[in-house]
């Protein structure tokens, strides 16, 4: 009986270790360029079909192309996978007062930096600090990569 369970312990472990050489064959050549570096200069502005202003659309795209970025728009439903750097948005609405603007950002699909601009106490945001948050965005983005 002894001897039963060794064989099969053995022959167990044998089925373990072929499994685990398995597992640890080469990935698909489309895993790496998950992690690959993006150009934070080429971004793809995912649409909120939240943010009914028309205006704060036109001063995050500004604040990026005066960052020295290029910009695609895109579709609401596209999904931040559709461009190596997508950058979405959303606007909290306090009682008909924006105050914030949360910015995420990803990476080959893949969240990377989630940041907000906030208007000073007791007053709402403007286009212009929406447009000078935009392009301070890049620019922690571009020294970061730098560094």
């Amino acid at each position: 009986m002894m001897l039963k369970r060794a064989s099969l312990f053995a022959v167990l472990l044998c089925a373990g270790i072929a499994a685990a050489g398995c597992a640890s064959s080469p990935k698909s050549p489309a895993e790496p360029a998950q992690f690959a570096p993006v150009n934070y200069l080429d971004i793809c502005l995912l649409e909120n079909n939240e943010v009914k202003s028309p205006k704060l659309v036109d001063a995050i795209e500004a604040g990026f192309r005066k960052a020295g970025a290029n910009v695609k728009r895109l579709r609401a439903g596209s999904g931040p996978d559709a461009c190596s750097f997508v950058v979405t948005y959303e606007v909290p609405n306090k009682q008909g007062s924006v105050n914030v603007i949360r910015y995420q950002t990803y990476e080959h699909g893949i969240p990377r930096v989630d940041a907000t601009g906030s208007a000073p106490q007791g007053r709402a945001l403007t286009v212009q600090a929406v447009e000078a948050y935009s392009a301070g965005l890049l620019s922690k983005l571009a020294h970061k990569s730098a560094s």
